[in-house]
């Protein structure tokens, strides 16, 4: 566990609604010096409370869809597991991958143009590991709604979301993809050092990642929490609904909960699925008898996320 003050919630939470704002910035937000903010940063990073700044990419407006897969490991050693977790990690095909418990031990997301590269792939990590998995489960991840972690701030007011998916093509390029590379991987990369690396001006650099904001190809620029290290947990619940017509009312109250981080939208037998922080098992508990006493839910699946092995979100 790591120690927290007022300070640096107020830290994170900034960190959480934009991670490439200067640490200037940040301390005239928070009331703290340029250096005392650095300091506070580098502390959270070095005790591993901070993992990492990702880029939320609307890979949609590139042309891209995703598949999320389930598994659940079958006769396995922990070496044999490593080896499956590492082939993913190291495929550029593969933008997530997370450490789950309970019906499932692991998850994947595969960026996609068409259902036919997806085939393919599937195709070659059956080949390589279907005797370590006996269930398997994959859904079409058609959209996702990412919302600040307001339980970090003592603000009240519900702050701006993401919403990733179902959108236009917008119009790029291959250095657009480059910028959008490097960035995936650290959202905080500053603007000379992705000027080094792609050996292009730095005012060239920063017309362009202005120019993939203003297309909303770049939603957001976030924080990677080690959320056991700050004491808290992270649960996904997937739901069947008794009556669809609460959809959209379920939808305002996950906008509005602040432990609610992640409404996702597939394609697969669930209706609903939402992922949340909280400090332990009895707030999840709370949470979940006050969303079915509200919109008559039929049936529950929790998953228990533990860690992302890998958390880029671009092929």
């Amino acid at each position: 566990m790591v120690k927290l003050d007022l300070k640096d919630k107020k830290l994170l939470y900034e960190l959480d609604k934009n991670s490439r704002q200067s640490n200037s910035e940040i301390g005239k937000k928070i009331r703290l010096n340029k250096n005392t903010v650095n300091y506070k940063i580098k502390r959270l990073e070095n005790e591993g409370a901070i993992l990492g700044y990702y880029t939320v990419i609307d890979n949609s407006k590139l042309g891209y869809f995703s598949f999320r897969s389930y598994l659940k490991f079958f006769n396995t050693t922990a070496e044999q597991e490593e080896k499956v977790i590492n082939w993913l990690i190291k495929d550029d095909r593969v933008s997530v991958v997370s450490k789950i418990e309970t019906i499932y031990d692991f998850m994947f997301m595969i960026w996609v143009k068409n259902v036919y590269e997806f085939d393919e792939f599937w195709k070659e990590f059956k080949r390589k590991f279907r005797k370590y998995f006996w269930n398997e489960k994959v859904d079409v991840f058609t959209s996702v709604y990412h919302f600040k972690r307001r339980y970090l701030s003592e603000e009240n007011k519900i702050e701006s979301f993401e919403f990733i998916g179902e959108n236009k093509i917008a119009e790029h390029d291959k250095f657009d993809l480059k910028i959008l590379r490097l960035l995936a991987k650290n959202a905080r990369m500053p603007l000379i050092e992705i000027s080094k690396r792609l050996k292009t001006p730095p005012r060239t650099v920063a017309f362009r990642i202005k120019r993939l904001e203003k297309n909303k190809v770049i939603q957001a620029y976030r924080v990677n929490i080690n959320l056991e290290k700050i004491g808290y947990e992270y649960y996904k619940l997937n739901m069947i609904l008794n009556d669809f017509e609460n959809y959209n009312k379920l939808l305002e109250f996950s906008k509005n909960h602040p432990n609610i981080i992640y409404f996702d939208r597939t394609l697969s037998e669930l209706d609903f699925e939402i992922d949340v922080e909280v400090k332990n098992r009895q707030e999840l508990l709370k949470l979940l008898k006050e969303v079915k006493s509200e919109f008559h839910v039929r049936s529950v699946e929790i998953l228990s996320f533990k860690e992302y092995y890998k958390l880029e979100l671009l092929p």
